[in-house]
């Protein structure tokens, strides 16, 4: 259960979800400033690292989105989260197939 210093996206309820990506580019922008202030504090707009932050939660929730909505992916896959609000990663559940090579892209 998400805290107030917590905020893990999957505890969103489709209706909120859907709200935020029908926000207008500029309320979503001001969204994404509060989520950045209250759990990045110290990341300034200007740096390179507010940029990226931003980027990281706009693709967060549009994954998201698509995660619940393609039951092949959610059925096969599991979506790692952090703490606040973005998608890490989503992993293949089929561990154990073998030497396969390792592409990093």
């Amino acid at each position: 259960m998400s805290s107030d210093t917590d905020f893990y996206l999957y505890e969103l309820d489709n209706t909120t979800l859907n709200f935020i990506l029908s926000l207008s580019q500029k309320e979503l922008d001001e969204y994404i400033y509060a989520l950045i202030c209250r759990f990045y504090p110290k990341v300034d707009k200007t740096d390179e690292k507010y940029i990226n932050l931003k980027k990281a939660y706009k693709a967060s929730f549009a994954l998201e989105k698509i995660y619940r909505v393609n039951t092949l992916l959610s059925n096969n896959y599991t979506a790692i989260y952090t703490k606040t609000g973005l998608i890490k990663e989503v992993v293949l559940d089929l561990y154990d197939i073998g030497m396969e090579k390792v592409v990093i892209n």
